[in-house]
């Protein structure tokens, strides 16, 4: 990348930033911008920002897609995102990111959830009716969720991303949130990010983890807090339930009617031989109760491989595994939770795009319905198409 008139290596550049702030500076006053180099044939700004008296780097707004696939600012584009229905709720400016949560963090007595706003949009692929989609004024805690990993790039795979474990997810987490807000307050505040756990510091992340609930105030007037992380343990208390997160050794406590509604809400996410396979990646709503326990109030789920590639369900979770293994670079579209149909998953390395689509439901004359719509769209729009009927054999992967 370019800060002013030098070049830089990313790499560098993450690892020890106090070493270029006069680069910084002088980019950001000279320029405005830093220019990313990862492709030839186009200028790609970078918005810096300055923290603390400390510099780093974001994507410029609404830019991601510009950047090439194996780059680290890559984002996948809007067109393969539930995102749009959210863009009332997020506010992108030079200075960071503001997003409207329909979940109340602070609760004063009795309160109730944002409304939200009805405004038509596009109408859905593969579909000559009108969308019923509609732009919402907050986000849902699947939603918030969903853009979490995307604008982190975990719903995107490259070949060089190599081993990409809950360390290298939790890093581009906390990177995101340092310039988020969620509902007036700093994201990195009010989210806990399980940390990976060493034994060296478990000292140290079970005394943050202590503070992070002592910030949270029980009583009338009620402060929460969200916990993203991945499911170890359930199992059952004298109370209700008791959930284990990876990596951390304090449970937090949910009543059996909240476990039933968000499975039924989840099913492919929270079943219980997700962990098996895969991962079972939550967002959770908290409070401290009066005796101090973090209790679960609401949650969202989502299912990923191994590697934190989302997946909608187990024959995704295949697929996604093969792509990996035959060495393509691909995006996971993120649905959010509003409308639209999206593909399951967009090879970007090559051109055109190729869209791929898993077809695992049988005998549901709504299923084939859409099936049969978004073959018609992508044949009439020109899209490639790459099909996997899960009856049959995986089809030819490579490129």
């Amino acid at each position: 990348m370019r800060l002013a008139d030098r070049d830089v290596e990313v790499a560098d550049l993450k690892q020890r930033p106090d070493r270029y702030t006069g680069l910084f500076g002088r980019a950001r006053s000279e320029v405005g911008h830093a220019v990313c180099l990862c492709r030839s044939d186009e200028v790609v700004r970078l918005v810096i920002r300055c923290r603390s008296g400390r510099y780093h780097l974001a994507n410029w707004p609404a830019g991601g897609h510009q950047h090439a696939p194996g780059c680290s600012w890559y984002r996948s584009p809007a067109s393969t995102s539930g995102r749009s229905t959210y863009e009332p709720a997020i506010n992108v400016t030079e200075d960071g990111t503001s997003i409207r949560l329909s979940a109340q963090l602070t609760l004063h007595g009795v309160s109730t959830d944002p409304s939200t706003t009805h405004v038509p949009v596009a109408a859905k692929p593969g579909s000559s009716e009108p969308s019923t989609t509609t732009q919402r004024r907050a986000m849902g805690l699947l939603a918030f969720l969903h853009y979490l990993w995307e604008s982190s790039q975990l719903n995107v795979w490259h070949p060089r991303t190599g081993r990409r474990d809950w360390r290298a997810c939790r890093a581009r987490l906390v990177e995101q949130a340092r310039d988020c807000r969620v509902n007036r307050r700093e994201l990195a505040e009010a989210l806990w990010i399980v940390p990976p756990f060493q034994s060296e510091d478990a000292e140290r992340i079970n005394a943050d983890w202590d503070r992070f609930l002592e910030s949270l105030t029980p009583g009338r007037s009620r402060r929460r807090g969200l916990v993203l992380g991945q499911i170890r343990q359930i199992a059952p208390t004298k109370y209700g339930l008791r959930i284990g997160l990876a990596h951390q050794r304090a449970p937090l406590y949910a009543s059996q009617e909240l476990m039933d509604r968000c499975t039924r809400s989840y099913p492919v996410a929270l079943a219980a031989h997700a962990r098996e396979t895969g991962h079972q990646v939550v967002l959770l709503l908290i409070e401290r109760s009066p005796r101090g326990y973090p209790v679960i109030k609401d949650l969202a789920a989502m299912l990923t491989t191994t590697s934190y590639v989302p997946a909608d369900s187990s024959h995704e979770a295949e697929m996604a595994d093969a792509l990996t293994a035959a060495g393509r670079a691909f995006v996971k579209p993120m649905h959010y939770d509003g409308g639209g149909v999206h593909p399951d998953f967009v090879l970007v390395d090559e051109s055109p795009e190729t869209y791929v689509e898993v077809w695992g439901v049988r005998g549901r004359e709504d299923y084939e319905a859409r099936k049969r719509a978004k073959q018609e769209f992508y044949r009439e729009s020109g899209k490639r198409l790459l099909e996997w009927d899960v009856r049959d054999p995986l089809p030819d992967l490579g490129r």
